[in-house]
């Protein structure tokens, strides 16, 4: 006879599909990347003013984690879920209707996003226990489809909405095409109920930081994210239409849908080789790949054709990047992990901050010394935390996370 257990696998939706209930995520990020950049330039504010912004309202996927402990209180994390998704649609739409108002479309955006990044918390915190070991790899895989991919259509489908309806219309849309996907979640295998306080979880990830202080593999895993191999480029592509001699239409493409395919292809292309070579490998390796795209945009002739190459060649590795990064997350937390929301946290903001950190850098620079300072600065950082992490922090690896009785591959 089956069991409840096996019945509630059997009612389950593919791994795949379990994965795109991540879209909202990615499509406030795709907000933040493309949308917001478009928009923005069109009102003729600055590339640097728009890494201040993008640095503003990005900045939650890094500090978001210390409201994380709740996620692990009282409602379980499918209720959390739908909440904060909720709240990151709400505020999207007042964010689209904030245009003219820097001010409080950066702090609309900034709460959004917010929402968004607990929201995704939930989400992926709930995924160690509604798959297995072996389908890590896969869930990562679709995991980040739906952030980047659909990041790349949505920022495109919101240029769009603002420049052919009225603004009240295309802020209703925004808000209901962010709530959509989380439909999916009613097929989820059902998340555990939580039994803490929130006294009590904040005590308890004080001591699961304590614990993890002492395992030498997180830090190394954390020295690796905290690197500036971090793909900055894309919050600023959007925004650089008029230094390549590029129209809005054609900006708005190429960051848009094909951003969403090459993204989506460089994601799915990831598990199979995070399944041969370790997934730190993938990553560093991925970082080495984006600052090539962005020297052949600094030494090319600044015209549509090469931007295209290098902008949709340097998305194309951000996709490889993010699966090897949320595939090693989601083996460091483990199955039956009561302070999974929480880990996921922590682990995800230490790989956003040199995104948000290299944003702001790289549009300041932009700002003082130009396009090509921009380019070779933002490649010159990967470069240069690749080539030091490599000789000293891969042995420790080997070191630390092969210490086990079944070896697992990063």
């Amino acid at each position: 006879m089956a069991s409840a257990g096996d019945a509630e696998v059997g009612r389950r939706l593919p791994v795949w599909a379990m994965g795109l209930a991540n879209c909202p995520t990615g499509f406030v990020y795709g907000f933040i990347t493309t949308a917001m950049g478009v928009l923005l330039v069109s009102r003729h504010v600055s590339v640097g003013e728009i890494g201040t912004i993008s640095f503003v309202s990005f900045s939650p996927s890094f500090w978001g984690w210390l409201l994380s402990p709740m996620l692990d209180v009282h409602f379980t994390k499918r209720t959390y879920a739908f909440f904060f998704a909720g709240l990151a649609a709400a505020m999207l739409g007042v964010t689209v209707l904030s245009l003219g108002n820097l001010t409080l479309f950066t702090a609309a955006l900034t709460t959004s996003c917010l929402g968004v990044v607990l929201y995704s918390y939930s989400v992926q915190g709930w995924a160690p226990d509604a798959v297995s070991g072996p389908e890590y790899d896969v869930m990562s895989g679709w995991l980040n489809v739906a952030n980047l991919g659909a990041a790349g259509v949505f920022g495109g489908v919101v240029v769009v909405l603002v420049r052919l309806l009225p603004l009240a219309v295309a802020a209703g849309l925004v808000t209901a095409i962010v709530l959509a996907p989380t439909l999916l979640l009613v097929r989820f295998p059902a998340p555990p109920q939580p039994d803490g306080t929130l006294g009590a979880n904040f005590a308890a990830m004080g001591r699961d930081l304590r614990r993890v202080a002492k395992e030498g593999r997180v830090w190394v895993g954390l020295l690796i994210f905290l690197a500036p191999v971090s793909f900055a480029l894309t919050n600023l592509f959007s925004s650089l239409g008029a230094d390549f001699h590029t129209s809005e239409t054609v900006v708005t493409g190429l960051n848009g849908p094909g951003v969403a395919v090459v993204c989506s292809v460089g994601c799915l292309l990831a598990i199979p080789l995070c399944r041969r070579w370790r997934r730190r490998t993938v990553y560093l390796m991925s970082g080495i790949g984006a600052a090539g795209a962005a020297v052949f945009l600094g030494l090319t002739t600044h015209s549509v054709a090469f931007f295209a190459v290098g902008l949709l060649a340097y998305n194309f590795f951000q996709g490889f990047n993010y699966t090897a990064s949320t595939a090693l997350i989601l083996e460091i937390i483990g199955p039956k992990n009561a302070l999974a929301g929480t880990m996921m946290a922590v682990l995800t903001a230490s790989s956003n901050v040199p995104i948000s950190s290299m944003t702001k850098v790289d549009s300041w620079v932009h700002d003082k010394w130009g396009l090509r300072a921009m380019l070779f600065t933002d490649a010159g950082a990967a470069v240069l935390a690749v080539v030091i992490l490599l000789p000293f922090v891969l042995p420790m690896i080997d070191r630390y996370m092969l210490r086990r009785e079944k070896p697992v591959v990063i």
